[in-house]
């Protein structure tokens, strides 16, 4: 491979709504969108899914841009390689989002050479035709809650993820549950809680939820290994888990439990792709997040969900559940809860770089001619 230009779109989505967590809220979604230029006149796009304050992991917008722009860039440009694996023979101690979204990029494109789709090709495994959409609401009031799960009932969608901290209590999420038994819900504290809640947290596990995501703030996954006692509902990891050595301890707790599968956060899919594995090999249940992106980075997450062995529907809203509009077309859409899997060569469809350029804020190009 050969890349003879890169360009790098700093980009602002409106939000349709504030987003919020334990942990922070959302209303402006500020990203950066790569596209990579061979000298046959193929381009790939990738997305780095980074916040612009450090409440998800340590790694801001700041911090990718700038080791973009002076480490990873001009290293592409410098090189020539014969799969976009190899820049990870580059870089020493990478940031995990930078090089996810450089290696997205490098991959649409050279899936784009090979005529094939980028996930199809790389798990080697057909895709699902249809995925089910799985739907994930921000802490709000008891009454906006109750309209949104009506709201996403009457449009197919079967499973639920409720963002949940130590302030909200139990008396809803035990109301919720009962209210609607048809529902699949999970949970996601985005370790808002303590080791020593541990006793709110044994009180959910009579609900039959089909996971507790990220429940506690603790520096080490071994602190786990402490809560012994008896646990049926399955602990999914996100944030704690961004290397393969993280996933390799949760073969060791006392409980169940299940991965969330985020690209950005795994740095890439190389990354991912191990993660998957590990998990298919170990009975580790995953299944596939999102990171209030833009299409170009959910569509991967969108085709991750349709490789067998998922363990229940993804956090994959329609385009238009966040943004008014999104960068890609088609647009993500799951009518009556089901979406069409796109298989198209690359990432499976096409960029919208006139809504690309609108949205950009600020850009910086870089070009290498041999």
């Amino acid at each position: 491979m050969i890349i003879e230009k890169i360009t790098m779109f700093h980009v602002q989505l409106p939000m349709k709504f504030n987003f919020k967590t334990a942990k922070g809220s959302l209303n402006l979604r500020d990203t950066i969108i790569i596209k990579v230029e061979s000298p046959n006149g193929l381009s790939g796009f990738g997305e780095v899914v980074a916040f612009t304050t450090p409440f998800y992991t340590s790694e801001t917008f700041a911090d990718s841009w700038k080791i973009l722009e002076e480490t990873y860039l001009p290293e592409i440009l410098q090189k020539e390689f014969s799969h976009p694996f190899e820049i990870h023979e580059f870089f020493r101690n990478p940031l995990p989002m930078a090089l996810a979204g450089l290696e997205n990029a490098l991959l649409d494109l050279y899936f784009k050479g090979k005529n094939e789709n980028l996930i199809a090709g790389l798990f080697q495994e057909k895709l699902a035709d249809k995925i089910p959409r799985g739907a994930v609401l921000g802490q709000m009031s008891d009454e906006q809650t109750i309209k949104e799960i009506d709201q996403l009932i009457n449009s197919g969608v079967k499973r639920i993820k409720l963002k949940i901290s130590p302030q909200i209590g139990t008396d809803l999420i035990k109301k919720l549950v009962k209210r609607y038994p048809q529902i699949t819900f999970a949970l996601d504290a985005n370790r808002s809680f303590q080791l020593t809640d541990w006793p709110v947290i044994k009180e959910l596990d009579e609900l039959g939820l089909a996971c507790i995501e990220e429940p506690f703030d603790i520096k080490d996954l071994s602190e786990l290994k402490l809560l012994t006692e008896n646990f049926l509902t399955p602990i999914c990891f996100d944030e704690s888990v961004q290397d393969l050595e993280s996933l390799k301890i949760l073969t060791e707790l006392p409980f169940q439990t299940m991965l969330n599968v985020k690209i950005g956060r795994l740095g890439g899919l190389y990354q991912t792709q191990k993660a998957i594995e590990f998990c298919r090999q170990h009975q580790i249940g995953f299944w596939i997040g999102s990171m209030v992106e833009s299409g170009i980075s959910k569509i991967l997450h969108v085709q991750l969900a349709a490789l067998s062995g998922n363990a229940m529907a993804g956090d994959l809203s329609d385009s238009k559940h966040y943004f008014d509009i999104d960068l890609i077309q088609p647009e993500i859409a799951f009518p009556n809860g089901w979406m069409t899997v796109p298989t198209g060569i690359g990432i499976g469809l096409s960029v919208n770089e006139t809504l690309l350029k609108g949205y950009t804020v600020a850009k910086l190009i870089m070009t290498y001619f041999r």
